[in-house]
């Protein structure tokens, strides 16, 4: 069954005499399987009539392009799992996952995962997407992922990512204080040897280089309060990163202390707290916020009480 979704875009005074295919790569990021595509199904049309490519364009055009956004079956099984919607467009959705979830089904985790939760969501709505995540959370960490709801929204906003046009920070609290307020921690991170699911500071070429950014917002006796950032996206690598430097997040079962600070909280105190991307129709710059969560709330209560 066919579907389709309409773009547009007005010829600017810095576009007028360019080729139409090149602002077509300019504006949409558009692959070249994409252009192949769109040129042989006559897709784009310049003030109503369908142009060539090599045709140029004058300012004030109008550019509009149909897609095929049709989606195959996604054999995930629904299932009413809780997370909340924080924003949801014709191209993406974005959603504040809880911990304790897994975003995708894996050979452990078949069930009660963010993507039946999604499948599930979206079919009381007469949707179909597959589950298409742009951003992702480790399963004990919460807040904010975006997910595109078709292939062209997906490799635009990870063609956004990867040229870091994007900003995200997370909250974590963590063990100990810091000696600066403001700081990067810069330190490659690997695999570990036979461990798949680990990471750890490695050195030697295997090791890739990794970058975050933190700041101090609130210090305790034993605890310090953070904002981080990051200029790179390695699995684990605000746990990891944090361990090294003497200070894991509280809770963390994998690189601190979490199996005896059960009675504190339940997963790793890590929260991905702010989101901000290029979105591909509005051309403009788009923010989102989720709130701590309680558990993290819970702690923070607890911390305060006994400083």
């Amino acid at each position: 069954m066919s579907k389709t979704t309409l773009f547009q875009h007005v010829v600017t005074p810095e576009e007028d005499g360019e080729l139409l295919e090149t602002v077509l790569r300019k504006q949409f990021r558009f692959s070249r399987r994409m252009m192949r595509v769109l040129k042989h199904e006559k897709r784009v049309w310049v003030n109503g009539e369908w142009t060539f490519f090599r045709s140029r364009v004058k300012e004030m055009d109008l550019i509009r392009i149909e897609l095929n956004i049709a989606e195959d079956v996604e054999y995930i099984s629904p299932e009413e799992v809780p997370f909340t919607v924080v924003d949801e467009d014709e191209d993406l959705i974005v959603v504040n996952k809880p911990p304790n979830t897994v975003v995708h089904p894996t050979g452990s985790h078949q069930h009660g995962t963010l993507a039946n939760g999604l499948i599930y969501y979206w079919q009381q709505r007469g949707e179909n997407h597959k589950i298409r995540p742009v951003t992702r959370l480790d399963k004990d960490t919460s807040g904010l992922m975006v997910l595109a709801k078709h292939a062209y929204g997906h490799a635009f906003l990870a063609d956004q990512m990867a040229k870091k046009r994007y900003e995200r920070s997370y909250f974590a609290i963590v063990h100990g204080n810091l000696i600066h307020d403001r700081g990067t921690i810069d330190l490659p991170i690997g695999k570990v040897p036979d461990v798949p699911l680990l990471r750890f500071i490695d050195f030697s070429e295997e090791g890739n280089r990794a970058v975050t950014h933190y700041e101090v917002i609130e210090r305790f006796p034993h605890a310090s309060v953070l904002r981080l950032w990051l200029e790179t996206g390695r699995t684990h690598q605000i746990r990891v990163h944090l361990s090294s430097i003497g200070h894991p997040i509280i809770g963390d079962e994998l690189y601190g202390h979490g199996e005896e600070e059960k009675h504190l909280i339940g997963r790793q105190a890590l929260h991905a707290k702010s989101l901000k991307i290029y979105h591909l129709r509005k051309r403009d710059w788009v923010a989102w916020e989720a709130p701590i969560p309680e558990d993290m709330k819970q702690l923070l209560h607890t911390l305060r009480k006994d400083s």
